[in-house]
């Protein structure tokens, strides 16, 4: 008993706090897990949030890099434009006033006739290199019922009627005829060394028109280019501003405050694919392009009818236009006959329309540039952050991300051949992809110098595999039935089509000379209008309607370019005022000209007609004036794209989360621009729901970018790397 209640007497009086015990001996282990997870979670945090910022930055870049490659593309689908304009001016204006073979039957045409034409597949013989010639009635101002181009097919001899024979008895009333006869014949020797010589000067003017827009175009595109390749890790925005100050502004702006704290601007690594020494533009001469560009150089030849003229007869000649600049043996027969202005025209022309030494000069013939595929546009950002995270053991710990992104979906324009090699600096390889291209310069090897070369002729396809071109009898009839009936005599008199062309203006004189009297030096300081344009009347000519239907996009631009309907508002005017006035100062000099779309002509504003601010998408407007029906181009021209927004072909995605192409989309718009009128707010391909037009952009692994056996050349080139993946270091 004793025992017990010692034990009772010893119990403690309170047991009260003992678990308190136990979680301050475990409290520290839990505070530790705890630390870990508040750790871990804010290192996730910063990594993601890195990456992220990483992400936008190199998404950014990418953004900007394509928009000067959007530019870029445009400006080369503007080449591709002229040389359509000169093949349009060589073949239909040239060879519109022949009797003999071409479609369009004049002979058959009066005040209350029909009009009976072949309008087969093809032309063969003469269309194949065509002479041009111009002098003919209805342009003006052509002496009434002349037509020196009337057998230009066979190019055969127009005998002169001769005097009679002095007969004894009858002297004083055969000299009386004699001298008459002698005087028309003298006329008609005149105006035989005139017409000689003006298709020379008139051919000539639009050669050497072409070469100028396209050195200047070529040399825009160079500009632009090297902007892009400025630095490896740095290029020039179409705004005239360093890329690297957006992209860093773009990552910093996205950082936590512990990322962007922990980061000096040396932790920020840009690459700039295009900056690599393998592609950039350093060695090049000025007003080239970088290496990732090749310009196609390719080596035409224009035939011109020139007239040798004597007493016995006008004897119509083929000729070649100098193929190489300054060959006096090619300029017409008569030319030193003409009065002192017109001799040193016709020698100023031929400095220019023939290859000028070295060929890399501008002014060689170019149809634009090919995109070397081995060069892959992108850009890579890496940064490094050093966040202080609480409860971390280990202090700062460091953080490394890195991104790549790339423009895709956009085109610059076709290569000339279908395969590029890795290592070659130009394509190489398959068959031409406009197969009726004048060949290369390149290729001189292989070319003939005939003139009579139909490979050499002036020519383009029309729509993907097209064999022909622009020697198809269907086409040279439209156009050469549209430029006679320019000229009211020649229009028809029945009563339904006089109704239908009430509304044409028959005051302009078209077709008339004068109408390219700025050709070819002066468009630049004249509106900077390459068209046809009526001087006396400071109006557009209707011949100018017809060169834009000439033009108009058709369904091989669509299929090998990026054409951006409201080029003037989402890219002339910022490269204008900005790019051009900063890191594109260079450009100016050397009387070149940046200009916009063709159509263009800088101050004429009349009623809706607004050609200060014209466009690719003005031109549909305008071309569907060309054609009295417009059956023209609805039903018989059908290579020709109808409507604006069927130049909307690059990439448009489904949804927001799905990438794919939505062919729903290609080709349409469902809503053009939001605000048309409000020229504040342009958007890129004229439309705010519909398709695209230009380059979009996406991200890419390293891995990919590393990869050696890439296949970007075509089927015939093979595969390999990139000239220009990531530095080691990066």
């Amino acid at each position: 008993m004793k025992k017990h209640f010692t034990q009772f007497l010893n119990r403690p009086k309170n047991s009260r706090g003992q678990v308190a015990l136990f979680i301050a001996l475990i409290f520290q282990i839990l505070f530790i897990f705890f630390a870990m997870v508040i750790n871990v979670g804010l290192l996730v945090h910063h990594k993601i949030n890195l990456q992220n910022s990483v992400d936008l930055a190199a998404y950014y870049g990418a953004m900007k890099q394509s928009e000067g490659m959007n530019a870029i593309g445009h400006i080369n689908y503007q080449i591709r434009q002229g040389w359509k304009l000169l093949t349009f001016r060589y073949r239909m204006i040239g060879s519109a006033g022949d009797f003999e073979t071409h479609p369009y039957n004049k002979d058959s045409k009066g005040p209350n006739g029909s009009i009976e034409d072949e309008i087969g597949s093809t032309n063969v013989g003469f269309y194949d290199a065509p002479s041009f010639c111009a002098t003919y009635v209805p342009f003006k101002p052509m002496p009434k019922d002349e037509n020196t181009c009337r057998q230009m097919s066979t190019m055969s001899g127009v005998k002169l009627f001769q005097p009679p024979a002095i007969i004894a008895g009858f002297l004083g009333f055969t000299s009386s005829v004699r001298a008459a006869t002698e005087a028309m014949r003298d006329m008609a020797i005149q105006q035989c060394k005139i017409f000689g010589t003006y298709n020379y000067l008139l051919l000539g003017s639009f050669v050497v028109a072409f070469k100028k827009d396209q050195r200047d175009r070529s040399a825009a595109i160079a500009t632009l280019a090297n902007g892009l390749s400025y630095a490896e890790d740095d290029f020039y925005d179409l705004d005239g501003d360093l890329a690297s100050k957006g992209i860093r502004t773009t990552l910093r702006n996205n950082l936590t405050t512990a990322n962007n704290d922990s980061m000096k601007d040396g932790d920020i690594k840009i690459y700039n694919s295009l900056g690599s020494e393998s592609c950039n533009g350093s060695g090049v001469a000025k007003d080239n392009p970088p290496k990732w560009l090749s310009p196609i150089k390719i080596y035409p030849a224009f035939n011109y009818i020139d007239t040798r003229c004597s007493k016995e007869m006008i004897q119509p000649v083929g000729k070649q236009l100098p193929s190489t600049a300054g060959d006096e043996s090619l300029y017409p027969e008569h030319y030193k006959e003409q009065p002192p202005s017109v001799v040193r025209q016709v020698q100023e022309l031929g400095q220019f329309i023939g290859l000028i030494n070295p060929i890399s000069n501008l002014y060689n013939f170019s149809v634009g540039v090919e995109k070397n595929p081995w060069c892959m546009a992108y850009v890579g950002v890496s940064a490094t952050a050093s966040p202080n995270i609480p409860f971390s053991p280990f202090g700062a710990i460091k953080l490394v991300a890195r991104s790549f992104a790339k423009p895709f979906g956009g085109k610059i324009g076709p290569w000339y051949k279908a395969g590029w090699a890795p290592g070659s600096n130009i394509s190489n390889t398959g068959k031409k992809i406009d197969n009726n291209l004048p060949p290369r310069v390149m290729d001189l090897s292989a070319v003939t110098k005939d003139a009579m070369d139909p490979t050499r002729a002036a020519n383009y396809s029309r729509f993907v595999g097209d064999p022909f071109g622009l020697k198809t009898r269907n086409v040279l009839y439209q156009f050469g039935k549209a430029i006679y009936e320019l000229d009211p005599r020649w229009a028809s008199s029945t009563a339904a089509d006089l109704n239908s062309q009430a509304s044409v203006n028959y005051t302009d004189g078209a077709p008339n000379f004068k109408h390219w009297d700025h050709l070819p030096f002066d468009y630049g300081k004249k509106g900077g209008d390459l068209l046809a344009w009526d001087w006396d009347k400071q109006q557009p000519s209707r011949m100018r309607y017809l060169e834009l239907a000439a033009i108009q996009p058709d369904l091989f631009d669509l299929a090998y370019y990026s054409i951006e309907p409201d080029y003037y508002h989402n890219y002339y005017l910022r490269i204008r005022d900005k790019y051009m006035k900063g890191p594109g100062s260079s450009f100016n000099g050397d009387n070149k000209s940046f200009l916009p779309d063709y159509g263009y002509h800088q101050g004429y504003k009349a009623g809706s007609e607004n050609l200060e601010e014209f466009s690719v998408k003005n031109q549909f407007v305008d071309a569907k004036k060309a054609f009295a029906s417009s059956e023209v181009i609805e039903n018989r021209l059908t290579y020709m794209v109808k409507q604006w927004d069927h130049a909307l072909t690059g990439w448009a995605d489904i949804s927001l989360s799905d990438y794919s192409l939505s062919t729903s989309k290609l080709g349409k718009c469902q809503y053009p621009k939001v605000g048309e009128d409000d020229l504040e707010v342009p958007t890129s391909g004229n439309c705010a729901v519909g398709g695209t037009s230009g380059f979009s952009v996406k991200t890419v692994s390293h891995d990919y970018l590393m990869k050696q056996d890439l296949n970007l050349g075509g089927d015939s080139a093979g595969s390999g790397p990139l000239l220009n993946p990531p530095p080691e270091d990066f």
